[in-house]
């Protein structure tokens, strides 16, 4: 019988346990042949977050020049004419407090006002009409009051003749309306893609959506052989369909990334919007750096495999201990709930159920030992609470419960075992000597006893005693014999501890005991 008791229970372990490390088995297979792709994009992710970082970082600078421009340009409405001086000290301090090198406020008519106080024809730059348009573009959005438009420039008209990317801010959101035009330097774009990384063989472009290339920074050797990313990559016939698409992508936006070789130089670039005009930046990084990280990766995931197939091999050894372990923590975990269960949650003592049961246990197997049972109430305790507040009335009893069990032995057991009583049953007292030595202890704990953290409060109890089993050979009996006596001590006026029995039964020493408590205050 009992052998096949144990060939169950080793069936019920081997078999799934089997099962198990076949499910394993077909994960970590299917789990090699998906890596590669996984491990492929992860790194694309990686690098997908670069491009994302420097368009974002471009966005920024570009928004923060034309966010100044806001505040200033709407100052300086309708002062073109009547105060060129405040004009002038407006777009120097933009000019001043911002990267842009050159401000123009443009009203109505030709003229427009440099921050030098220089009058610019802007109707004869070569730019003007895709100024136009995107101040029309601006009056058809009504929502802006104060809106931004940005376009490139090959040549800013100017004496400095640079390339720049020119905010167009309206002020009164009409075509005909004011404008301030900031010019921010395109190679300050430069220190954006200053920092060297993945070995310092990537390039950086900023493109429009019709892959004109702003501009370019890093190593780019024969792929910018022209001024155009979709001209350069024309030399890939073999990608012109993904290529097709990673531009609808551009114009629409988008993420990505792709792979072109071009004259034997392999290249993954991974592209994000900057969130203006549709521009993007690209971000080609060496094919061999590429795939050394994918490498790493590959190795990693490697190692995770086979450290995935020693742990199968000694999965039955670990069954064995976890199964050992799971069994004493459960045996824990049951005796953190009993106790749990048998603990007061006001004063972390025993609750009425545990001080009752416990009692018991102690009076079934040692009958004959001799043992001292306290019942307590506090006195005046329904006044506590209606002048003081239930909340200090709970203070008490949490301070009653902490500091008694200092007074008394680990192996008693005390507990509250009503709203206000408390019961303290002393083990082991076989001596008339040791049951008033106890009954005096607990009598001095109450001259010295005070609660509340700010408002101190000196509690005071009623005490009845009674002495297992002289006095009870069971629980109830003995408590009816202590509550009796608390009656007793109640009735002689409170802040007493009373001894149940006749009086000329009682020894000298308890009745010493019981006279000190009536004189102490």
């Amino acid at each position: 019988m009992k052998a096949g008791k144990t060939k169950s229970a080793i069936l019920q372990w081997f078999i799934p346990t089997c099962l198990l490390i076949v499910i394993i088995l077909a994960m970590l297979y299917n789990f090699s042949v998906k890596s590669s792709q996984t491990v492929a994009k992860d790194v694309e992710g990686m690098f997908v977050d670069t491009a994302r970082r420097y368009a974002s970082r471009m966005n920024y600078e570009l928004v923060r020049m034309s966010d100044a421009g806001k505040p200033i340009g709407y100052l300086m409405q309708g002062y073109i004419r009547s105060n060129k001086r405040f004009m002038v000290e407006m777009s120097e301090a933009l000019c001043y407090n911002t990267d842009a090198y050159a401000v123009i406020y443009y009203s109505h008519g030709d003229e427009g006002l440099l921050h030098d106080g220089e009058q610019v024809s802007v109707t004869e730059l070569s730019y003007f009409d895709e100024i136009q348009k995107a101040m029309k573009d601006i009056e058809k959005d009504s929502s802006e009051d104060v809106a931004v438009r940005y376009i490139y420039v090959e040549n800013d008209g100017l004496e400095t003749e640079r390339r720049a990317v020119v905010a167009i801010v309206s002020v009164d959101g009409k075509a005909d309306g004011d404008k301030l035009l900031m010019y921010y330097p395109i190679e300050l774009l430069q220190k954006i893609f200053s920092k060297k990384e993945y070995d310092g063989q990537c390039f950086y472009v900023v493109t429009g959506p019709d892959g004109k290339i702003i501009e370019k920074a890093g190593t780019w050797s024969s792929f910018f052989m022209t001024d155009n990313l979709w001209n350069t990559l024309k030399g890939d016939s073999a990608r012109e369909e993904e290529i097709a698409n990673v531009a609808a992508r551009m114009g629409n936006e988008m993420s990505g990334s792709f792979q072109v070789e071009i004259e034997g130089e392999s290249r993954t670039c991974v592209y994000a919007p900057v969130g203006i005009n549709n521009w993007s930046v690209v971000v080609g990084i060496n094919q061999s750096y590429v795939d050394s990280i994918r490498n790493k990766e590959w190795k990693n995931t490697e190692k995770m495999i086979y450290q995935l197939l020693a742990a199968i091999l000694v999965f039955f050894g670990l069954v064995v201990v976890i199964n050992i372990f799971n069994r004493i923590k459960a045996g824990q975990e049951s005796r953190k709930l009993e106790e749990k269960a048998d603990t007061d949650l006001l004063t972390s003592l025993n609750n009425k159920l545990a001080t009752e049961r416990k009692i018991k246990e102690y009076m079934e197997k040692m009958p004959d030992e001799q043992g001292l049972l306290f019942v307590l109430d506090i006195d005046n305790f329904k006044k506590i609470n209606d002048t003081l507040g239930h909340a200090f009335g709970d203070e008490v009893l949490r301070t009653l419960g902490h500091s008694i069990g200092a007074v008394f032995r680990a192996t008693d057991i005390i507990g509250r075992t009503g709203g206000d009583e408390f019961t303290i049953f002393l083990k082991h007292l076989n001596e008339e000597e040791l049951l008033e030595k106890e009954a005096a202890k607990l009598c001095n704990f109450f001259k010295n006893f005070q609660a509340g953290e700010y408002v101190k409060y000196a509690a005071t109890a009623s005490i009845g005693a009674a002495v297992f089993p002289r006095d009870g050979k069971d629980f109830e009996t003995l408590y009816k014999a202590a509550d009796s006596a608390l009656y007793v001590a109640k009735k002689r006026g409170k802040s007493q501890l009373a001894f149940y029995g006749d009086e000329e039964t009682k020894s000298e020493g308890k009745k010493k005991v019981e006279a000190e408590s009536r004189s102490r205050e």
